[in-house]
């Protein structure tokens, strides 16, 4: 079977405005072949759509080497086409018009080109719109423009980067099926489909082989081969069984039950260790609150899949929540399952004052709230800008986007009432009872 493309020890970083550097992928080691479909799987931040941009040529690896073909890639991938998660379309020009403009590189005769239009309008159902605008069709009509310009290009790689993630359900779900029948059909150029996704259903409905990333760095952590026959049905015991095998997965990746490196030796020592710097995930108190709510409303430990059901959020942005909980000890996460600590309870039973408190005393318990306290005392204003810290916190946590940490932290740490923000000198103060000015 040969590669359509290949990442060899593939690493990206980026720089922030703030002139920070993060790693978005680390010693990424990834075969795409053909005939397949393949999901890269996981939350937001893992590194999913870089992934993409570099296999497309899109972007180039700050170490690493992406080859297709066998062949070291330099500049754009011309085996690949890419349909974008917005439309992405020229609200200026019809639905042909947008269509037929993916063709100008490729310098066709005007009847090819045409004919090569009205095929890919064919293939996903855009007849009888030919002459519409952009702002004439709904959305999942506009990502059939869009999926139908990356058709025309008639390449064999087929690139999807959350491509219904802004659908709603039922269109999402008929393009899917549509894109499988499209690829099942072999009527196109198109070989092997590519997906990025958070949405665990939609990688097992769609691809053959998922491919699990986490964050901070991005990382592949585990591959899943999914062997199970079109057309695929969600209510079938095979697919739950798939999709509960990826939850366990995922949940293992992101909330383990052991921190990493406990249980790796018994035998005593006479190190003794910082705790570590704890990243904060980039999630709002006021959703972490809620989490607390609804597994205190439940009555007893509650199941992570049917929690993010339940508070119509998807899975990896409800693993996201958990975590923040965990990382402030309300709650504790026995394989896939969430149960309150005794905090917890107390927290979800208390006023808002007596949450204040409680948070109070969690939060300036985490390492970077210790260490940002100290940068503060060491200023007789206990005062510092806002971006000292953005840049100490680049430091603390190399691998992290140290703006969102910020945020967080300024965010929870004004809520707990530890820290106040003045926006207009950009300025983070310890909060010691002052007035407000």
């Amino acid at each position: 079977m040969s590669h359509f493309v290949e990442l060899l020890n593939v690493s990206k970083n980026f720089t922030l405005d703030s002139g920070a550097e993060i790693r978005a992928l680390k010693d990424i080691n990834l075969k795409i072949e053909s005939d397949n479909v393949v999901a890269l799987l996981g939350p937001s931040g893992s590194g999913k759509s870089t992934c993409l941009r570099l296999m497309s040529g899109l972007l180039a690896p700050t170490a690493g080497q992406v080859l297709a073909n066998g062949q070291s890639l330099e500049g754009p991938n011309f085996d690949a086409a890419l349909v974008f998660q917005q439309f992405a379309l020229f609200p200026w020009e019809t639905v042909f018009r947008n269509i037929e403009m993916a063709l100008k590189p490729l310098r066709l005769t005007e009847k090819e080109g045409r004919e090569r239009v009205k095929k890919a309008i064919d293939l996903v159902g855009l007849e009888g719109f030919e002459e519409a605008y952009p702002r004439e069709l709904a959305g999942g009509m506009k990502q059939r423009v869009g999926i139908a310009r990356a058709l025309v290009m008639q390449r064999p790689l087929l690139f999807l980067d959350e491509p219904f993630s802004s659908l709603d359900v039922l269109t999402a779900d008929t393009l899917r099926t549509e894109m499988i029948n499209i690829w099942q059909a072999k009527n196109t150029a198109v070989k092997t489909m590519v997906l990025v996704t958070h949405n665990i259903i939609e990688a097992v409905y769609m691809a053959r082989r998922i491919l699990i990333m986490s964050s901070n760095p991005g990382v592949i952590r585990a591959e899943v081969i999914n062997d199970l026959p079109y057309p695929r049905d969600e209510q079938t015991p095979g697919f739950r069984r798939m999709v509960n095998r990826i939850h366990e997965l995922i949940a293992e990746t992101l909330i383990p039950d052991q921190p990493v490196g406990a249980g790796l030796s018994s035998a005593p020592t006479k190190i003794t260790r910082e705790p570590p710097i704890e990243p904060m995930p980039a999630v709002q108190i006021g959703a972490v609150i809620g989490l607390i709510e609804t597994i205190s409303d439940q009555g007893g430990p509650a199941d992570i899949f049917e929690l993010s059901q339940k508070i119509e959020k998807d899975y990896g942005s409800t693993l996201y929540m958990v975590k923040a909980a965990e990382l402030l000890d309300l709650v504790d996460t026995p394989k896939h399952l969430v149960i309150l600590t005794e905090l917890g309870r107390k927290f979800s039973e208390g006023d808002i004052n007596a949450r204040k408190r409680i948070l109070h005393e969690l939060f300036g318990g985490l390492k970077i709230v210790q260490l940002t306290t100290n940068l503060l005392r060491a200023e007789e204003s206990l005062r510092i800008p806002i971006e000292t810290l953005e840049t100490r916190v680049a430091e603390w946590l190399p691998n992290e986007n140290p703006h969102e940490i910020v945020e967080t932290l300024v965010a929870w740490g004004r809520f707990a009432e530890y820290f106040g923000y003045n926006d207009d000198a950009k300025e983070l103060y310890l909060d010691v009872g002052q007035e407000a000015t």
